[in-house]
């Protein structure tokens, strides 16, 4: 999605990692990689004030808020665009410090078939990106196409690798987020 800049509000972002593939394909087991939910999971403190744009609605769940918006994408070889209601959830007393996309190998937009193969030099990002019309469209960007010059809007690309290229724990997935409404970002690296 090379889309320019000013069609983009805001965008959150996150690192896929082996155990979020496997989340994708509902085949985690694997709780010490991150992987035994089915669920995307962010540092939700610091990504609430994207979260409650990109999920607007909020509702309980299981006793507990959860953020409601929709993703909408399109299929491979399908010229309708496709939408589902997504879920953001909040912290429990087990994750306290986590919020997740919920239910994620129930949307076709993160089959692991669309998500391109990472490796150390060339991570793999999904962006929840939200246009100005407010709709929400889930994306896979990778690295080196981020670093080709003119593949993607300058600005954006540059949010990306700033914090792709900042220092952080070796087993930490990057995360972030910009908006463009209000100049806020959040990224986990230094």
């Amino acid at each position: 999605m090379g889309s320019k800049a000013n069609d983009v509000a805001r965008f959150l972002y996150k690192e896929i990692v082996d155990g979020d593939r496997r989340k994708a394909k509902a085949e985690s087991n694997d709780t010490a990689s991150g992987g035994g939910a089915r669920d995307f999971r962010f540092p939700y403190e610091e990504v609430l004030p994207i979260v409650e744009k990109i999920f607007p609605t909020k509702i309980i769940r299981r006793g507990k808020t959860a953020h409601q918006g929709t993703f909408f994408w399109n299929e491979p070889g399908v010229e309708q665009t496709l939408s589902r209601t997504a879920q953001f959830m909040s912290p429990t007393k087990s994750r306290p410090r986590e919020g997740w996309i919920s239910q994620v190998p129930k949307f076709s937009c993160f089959d692991t078939e669309r998500m391109p193969l990472g490796s150390p030099t060339n991570r793999v990002l999904l962006l929840l990106i939200q246009l100005y019309d407010d709709t929400v469209w889930p994306f896979f960007a990778e690295e080196r196409t981020l670093r080709v010059k003119g593949a993607w809007d300058p600005v954006v690309a540059q949010e990306l690798l700033d914090c792709l290229d900042a220092k952080r724990a070796v087993n930490r997935a990057v995360i972030g987020y910009r908006d463009f409404t209000t100049a806020g970002r959040f990224c986990n690296g230094n």
